[in-house]
C-alpha cells in the first residue's frame, strides 16, 4: 500500500521541496548572526525622527528578539544621539552595541567615550565615492588611511567592522587587496559589503562576497543591501550563501530611499526556506514590527511579507475552501510562528464556504438555504464599499436575510 504523506508538519512549515537545489547545505555548521541597523540606517529614512526614549525602547525589543548586535546610531549625528547610544550601552542588554563612524579619529574617540562594544568605519570605496567624498584619494592613500583608522580603533579597545561604502560599484581587485591587507594586519573583526544604491544582482552579490571571503582568508564578512530594485532580501540571502556570516538589516525594511533588507524577511527565509535555525524568538517579530511602525510613523503596506496585516488574511473563495481543510494549501508556514493570526475576510471574491465559516465563527445560526442569499448581499455590499466587510456588517446582513426569510 502506498504510504500517505503527512500534510500537517509538526514544525508548522511547508516550503518548496525544490529549495534543496539551492544548496541550503551551504549554511550547515555556520553561525549566521543579525546585526540590526534599524536605529542607524533605519532612522536615516527621510522623515523619521526617533527620540532617546524611542531608541532605548526599540533596542530593548531587539535584544528580547535575540538580535546579536545593534547598530545604535551614527556617533557624530548629535548630542541627543550620543545620549541615546549611551543609554542603550548602559541598559544591560545581551546584544553587542556598535555605532557608525566616519573615517576620522574624532568619531572613533566619541564612540569610545560612550562606551560601545564596536565601531563601524564607513569609508567610501568606489571610484565615484572617493572622487566626490574623499577628494579623489588614490587606492594607496585609501588603504593606508583605512589601516590606520582600524588600528587606532582597535587600540582604543573596540571591535572594528570596516564598512567600505558603495562596495558593489568598486574595483574587485581593489576590494581583494583591502581584504587581504586587513587579514594580514589583523586589525578588523569584520568587513561589511555594502550595496549602497541597491544596484547589484543576487549573482553579483554572490561573486563579490565570494571574492572578499577568499581574499580575506578568515576575516568574517557582513552583507548590507538596499532595496532600490526590490532585491534586498534576495541579495542578502545570496551574500549569506556565498559566505557572509553576518546580516545587516532593519525591522520593516526601513532606511535610506527604498530601505534595506527587512530583518524579519531575511530571518524567516533562513528559517523556513533554508531550514536554518537562527535562534531568534520568532514569535516576537510581529510585535517588534508594530512597535517600529508606531514609533517611526512609517505605515506598512498591508501585503508586507511576514508582518503585514494581510500576510495571513484570505478572501478568495477557492483559496478559503482549501485553507479550511488544510492551511498549508495556501500558506507555507503557520502565522503563530511570527506572532500573527490567520484571518478569513468576506468580500467580492468570497464563496459559500467562507460565509458558512464566518457564521460558525461568530456563533450565528445560518441555515443552508440562507447561504446563497447572504453571499449575494456580501458581494453586493463589498462592491459598493470597495473593500471587505467587517464582522458587524456581516452580522447585519445575516440578520436582515433571516428576517426576510421568516416574514
Amino acid at each position: 500500500m502506498e504510504k500517505r504523506m503527512n500534510f500537517f508538519p509538526e514544525n508548522g512549515r511547508w516550503p518548496s521541496p525544490f529549495n534543496q537545489a539551492a544548496n541550503p547545505a551551504a549554511l550547515a555548521g555556520r553561525r549566521i548572526r543579525v546585526a540590526d541597523c534599524t536605529l542607524r540606517d533605519g532612522e536615516q529614512q527621510a522623515g523619521i525622527v526617533l527620540n532617546s526614549d524611542d531608541k532605548v525602547a526599540i533596542a530593548r525589543s531587539l535584544d528580547a528578539l535575540g538580535i546579536y548586535e545593534i547598530e545604535a546610531g551614527t556617533v557624530a549625528s548629535s548630542e541627543e544621539d550620543r545620549e541615546a547610544i549611551g543609554r542603550i550601552v548602559q541598559a544591560g542588554l545581551n546584544a553587542r552595541i556598535s555605532v557608525l563612524c566616519r573615517g576620522i579619529n574624532a568619531d572613533i574617540d566619541l564612540a569610545h567615550d560612550v562606551g560601545v562594544w564596536g565601531v563601524r568605519l564607513s569609508f567610501p570605496v568606489s571610484d565615484i565615492e572617493r572622487e566626490y567624498k574623499l577628494k579623489g584619494v588614490s587606492e594607496d592613500e585609501y588603504l593606508s588611511r583605512a589601516l590606520t583608522l582600524a588600528e587606532y580603533a582597535r587600540k582604543r579597545g573596540m571591535a572594528v567592522i570596516f564598512s567600505p561604502f558603495d562596495t558593489t560599484r568598486a574595483s574587485l581587485p581593489f576590494l581583494r587587496r583591502i581584504a587581504a591587507e586587513f587579514s594580514r594586519a589583523g586589525t578588523v573583526d569584520r568587513i561589511r559589503i555594502v550595496d549602497t544604491t541597491g544596484c547589484a544582482l543576487p549573482q553579483a552579490i554572490s561573486h563579490i562576497v565570494g571574492e572578499v571571503v577568499d581574499a580575506g582568508n578568515g576575516v568574517p564578512v557582513e552583507i548590507h543591501c538596499h532595496n532600490d530594485f526590490g532585491l534586498s532580501c534576495a541579495n542578502t540571502l545570496a551574500g549569506i550563501q556565498a559566505g557572509a556570516d553576518y546580516v545587516s538589516s532593519t525591522i520593516n525594511g526601513i532606511g535610506e530611499r527604498c530601505g534595506n533588507a527587512s530583518t524579519e524577511e531575511v530571518v524567516m527565509a533562513l528559517e523556513v526556506l533554508y531550514g536554518y535555525e537562527t535562534g531568534l524568538h520568532l514569535e516576537r517579530l510581529k510585535a517588534m514590527s508594530r512597535q517600529v511602525e508606531e514609533l517611526t510613523g512609517i505605515r506598512l503596506s498591508p501585503n508586507k511579507a511576514v508582518v503585514g496585516e494581510n500576510a495571513f488574511r484570505h478572501e478568495a473563495g477557492m483559496v478559503v475552501a482549501g485553507l479550511l481543510k488544510n492551511p498549508f494549501t495556501a500558506e507555507s508556514y503557520a502565522p503563530e510562528i511570527v506572532g500573527q493570526q490567520r484571518g478569513i475576510l468576506l468580500g467580492k471574491k468570497s464563496g459559500v464556504v467562507s460565509v458558512q465559516h464566518k457564521a460558525m465563527q461568530l456563533g450565528l445560526d445560518l441555515p443552508e438555504s440562507a447561504l446563497a442569499p447572504v453571499l449575494a448581499l456580501v458581494k453586493e455590499r463589498a462592491v459598493h464599499l470597495r473593500r471587505s466587510l467587517d464582522d458587524d456588517e456581516f452580522v447585519r446582513i445575516v440578520e436582515a436575510t433571516l428576517a426576510a426569510h421568516q416574514s
